[in-house]
């Protein structure tokens, strides 16, 4: 079987979207060693539509808003697989902190 190649460089800054959680978007921080430190910029719709339910409708789990948080990812998965993340932008850098200063 042949390995699948990421089309687009995982660099700091970079925005990808994550194709397990569809909705859910993460910058691209730093790079360290086979991992790449990211910051989540948007939920899930998943998550999201759970957060956005009137406070008094009984919920499933216990869904959590995960903008602003960091993960550590391997750079393995960003590739446009169905369990990888697919490349939105190489200049999202910016969007980091006004996407997670409202929550």
């Amino acid at each position: 079987m042949s390995k699948i190649h990421a089309v687009h460089a995982v660099t700091p800054g970079s925005v990808w979207a994550d194709q397990r959680a569809l909705g859910r978007t993460v910058v691209v921080e730093a790079i360290d060693g086979p991992y790449a430190v990211c910051t989540t910029l948007t939920n899930s719709h998943e998550v999201q539509r759970a957060l956005n339910l009137p406070a008094d409708y009984p919920l499933r789990g216990n869904p959590r808003d995960m903008r602003g948080t960091t993960c550590r990812i391997l750079l393995d998965r960003f590739r446009p697989t169905s369990n990888g993340f697919a490349f939105v932008t190489a200049t999202g850098a910016h969007l980091s902190t006004q996407l997670t200063a409202t929550h």
